[in-house]
């Protein structure tokens, strides 16, 4: 009986071998186990903004577009496991658990374990101490690389095996509490402290990014400040420092 293989499988495994991006394509297989159909959506899924800054090559495009379909395609996977696993929770309690996977320190964490750090472009004449985040975005737009080369249910399977069984303890998480805003807030009102605001002091646009520095006042004192490309996430590393430092303070 003859088995007849897709055009596209004889053509990925012609590429492995054969392509003049075989080494490329070669430590992608052997960091994912993803075998790539076109190497270029990962090649891009890989190549930092700065490589793109400074490139003379225009055809070289950054991985954010392709960060911004993972990011969506990862959210609703996890969306999805999180309703079926628990059937009696309410939203609030969903919501929670999703951030926690998702949250960019968890992600970067699998992104390393994952040996992201050995195939990212990356221009450290740029920088040379990169932000720890460029791992944890590249690992999204893999996740859309994936979804555009090889469809949904590939991208969902990718998720399922590598970031929900792979590196991400359920269960541990659950009792993990990782929203410093709300412990902050119910830190200062147990404490009676005066009124905790949160302040944007600073907004800028580096690159393609726009960075913000958010601070966290107790009063009209300013207690504690952090940077991030999100707000939100801005928010949740000032109010962690804030709430070291109070802890501190009221021991």
């Amino acid at each position: 009986m003859r088995i007849l293989y897709p055009v596209s499988y004889l053509l990925a495994n012609y590429n492995l071998f054969f392509h003049k991006e075989k080494e490329f394509i070669k430590k992608v297989k052997l960091l994912t186990g993803i075998l790539p159909f076109d190497y270029r959506l990962y090649k891009q899924a890989f190549s930092h903004s700065s490589i793109v800054k400074n490139s003379k090559n225009n055809a070289i495009e950054c991985n954010e577009r392709l960060e911004y379909l993972g990011d969506s395609v990862l959210g609703m996977v996890i969306a999805e496991y999180l309703f079926k696993k628990y059937p009696n929770k309410d939203e609030g309690f969903l919501t929670e658990m999703r951030s926690k996977i998702v949250n960019r320190a968890c992600l970067n964490e699998i992104a390393l374990k994952l040996g992201f750090d050995s195939i990212i472009f990356f221009d450290y004449k740029v920088n040379s101490n990169p932000n720890p985040s460029i791992y944890g975005n590249a690992l999204e737009a893999f996740i859309g690389a994936i979804f555009l080369d090889k469809g949904f249910f590939y991208a969902k399977n990718f998720i399922y095996k590598t970031i929900i069984q792979g590196h991400v303890d359920v269960s541990e998480l659950e009792k993990t509490d990782h929203n410093y805003k709300s412990r902050l807030l119910e830190f200062v009102q147990k404490k009676k402290i005066s009124s905790l605001s949160y302040e944007v002091i600073n907004e800028e646009n580096r690159g393609n990014h726009r960075i913000y520095t958010i601070g966290v006042k107790i009063g009209d004192k300013l207690i504690a400040q952090a940077t991030d490309v999100k707000k939100k996430s801005a928010e949740q590393k000032a109010s962690e420092l804030a709430l070291k430092i109070l802890m501190n303070e009221h021991s």
